[in-house]
């Protein structure tokens, strides 16, 4: 999930903006395209570039790589909560309700792509993910507590689309797998992003332009997640009081658990009083299993790119709405192959 979100802004290439024909100079127009026609293509990808060429139709180089740095964050719900102390068996906490979960996100990436057709681009994804995640819980007590991640993340992923008149449509799926420290295994993530947008030619410069866009991202995390914490790696809020009545055993709330629930409740509550007096817990770990999921599959995207010639272009995304706000910045470089 965390990832997902992260790796939703990165799938998206926009090569078929070139393809764009805006009101120019019929002089350095016509010049163009035919100088297309005339042209000999050099490269062996995309296949049947060749005849595409042919027709005035200026194809992307087929080779990109491209840098991308992505900001976000994202509104997820928590449930079948377990919970262990230092090894011990992990018991269901279902007495636990959540307020607002939140997962903060960063992460650094490069995508190496290559068009195998003329519609279709094939990706690979590398990179490393930094996440915070805030987690509140409202009752029966209140508590809040930051823990945060990081690790490796690599993906595969297909783009197809195409333009017509300026106006070009794309659609793009990826599968992300993110290795984080504290988590057992892969998060695992689909990623769905169909977008719809418009390519501006300069005037004098018919190989350079600026693309707008709009579209849709829907992202599919929904699975049991383990992994174990330090406590000493976690900065908890809750009031003494608090802690006091569960040690005890005097709050009423407590009466209802079971003898399994009672006990690791005792043990966590224990280990909190005992880093708040300044007490070594570094031992001391909490081992966990829940299942998380986005508050909504679906968020907006729009953006942005200015392309300064066939092999740079610069881009930038937004995502909004459905718990979700992420920010997305590139720099694309592409070569023949």
């Amino acid at each position: 999930m965390l990832v997902r979100i992260l790796l939703l802004g990165i799938c998206l290439m926009i090569p078929v903006c070139v393809w764009a024909q805006t009101e120019q100079s019929l002089s350095i127009k016509e010049k163009y395209v035919d100088s297309l026609k005339r042209s000999t293509y050099p490269y062996t990808f995309p296949a049947w570039g060749q005849k595409i060429v042919k027709k005035g139709i200026a194809l992307p180089l087929p080779a990109g790589v491209m840098v991308n740095y992505f900001a976000g964050s994202q509104q997820i719900n928590i449930s079948d909560l377990k919970v262990g102390f230092n090894g011990g068996q992990q018991v269901p906490l279902d007495f636990i309700k959540f307020g607002q979960v939140k997962a903060n996100f960063q992460s650094v990436s490069t995508r190496v792509d290559l068009w195998v057709l003329p519609f279709v681009n094939l990706y690979g994804i590398f990179g490393e993910t930094f996440a915070t995640t805030h987690v509140n819980i409202t009752d029966p007590f209140t508590f809040s507590s930051t823990a945060k991640f990081k690790g490796p993340t690599t993906g595969l992923g297909l783009s197809v689309g195409g333009a017509v008149r300026g106006i070009f449509f794309i659609a793009d799926y990826n599968d992300t797998w993110s290795f984080l420290d504290k988590i057992e295994g892969a998060v695992f993530t689909q990623s769905v992003s169909p977008r719809i947008g418009h390519a501006i030619n300069f005037k004098d410069h018919p190989t350079r332009n600026v693309t707008l866009w709009v579209g849709a991202s829907g992202i599919f995390v929904n699975r049991t997640t383990q992994g174990t914490i330090n406590l000493s790696d976690l900065n908890p809020s809750i009031s003494q009081e608090t802690l006091d009545n569960i040690k005890n055993e005097t709050a009423a709330w407590f009466q209802t658990l079971t003898p399994a629930q009672k006990v690791v409740t005792k043990q966590i509550a224990q280990a909190i009083s005992d880093k708040f007096a300044g007490l070594d817990v570094k031992d001391a770990t909490i081992s966990y299993s829940l299942n998380k999921r986005a508050t909504h599959h679906w968020s907006m995207l729009a953006g942005g790119q200015f392309q300064l010639n066939p092999r740079w272009q610069f881009r930038t995304e937004a995502g909004f709405l459905g718990g979700r706000q992420s920010l997305l910045g590139s720099v694309n470089y592409r070569f023949g192959l």
